[in-house]
C-alpha cells in the first residue's frame, strides 16, 4: 500500500467535490493508488462523490417507508437533509467556479 502525498490528496478531494466519480479519479488520474486507497482518502476527508450522496439518498428514502416509529422516521429526515444539503453546497460552488471560468473566457 502507497502513502498517498499531500498533493494527491489535495487533487483526489477537489476532483471529488468537482462530483467526479471515485471509479474514475482512480482509473484517469490515480492508477497507482487503489480504489479503497482513494475511497478512504476522499471519504476521510469528510467529502462525498455526487454519485454516492445520491444512493446515500436513495437508501434512506427506501428506509423511510420501512421505519416503525417517528424517531426513527425523525433521524432519517435529518440524514436526508444533511446529504441533500452537502449536494446543495457543491452545486454552489460549481457554480462559482463556472461563473469565474466563464468570466475569464469572455474577456
Amino acid at each position: 500500500m502507497k502513502k498517498i502525498s499531500k498533493k494527491d490528496s489535495d487533487t483526489m478531494i477537489r476532483l471529488a467535490k468537482e462530483g467526479k466519480h471515485i471509479s474514475k479519479i482512480w482509473t484517469d488520474d490515480f492508477p497507482e493508488y487503489g480504489y479503497w486507497e482513494i475511497y478512504v482518502e476522499v471519504y476521510g476527508a469528510g467529502e462525498r462523490s455526487s454519485q454516492g450522496v445520491k444512493r446515500m439518498i436513495t437508501g434512506r428514502l427506501n428506509k423511510l417507508t420501512e421505519a416503525d416509529d417517528k424517531q426513527e422516521r425523525t433521524k432519517i429526515v435529518e440524514e436526508l437533509d444533511e446529504l441533500v444539503y452537502h449536494l446543495y453546497s457543491r452545486y454552489k460552488s460549481s457554480q462559482k467556479s463556472l461563473d469565474q471560468i466563464r468570466s475569464i473566457i469572455n474577456k
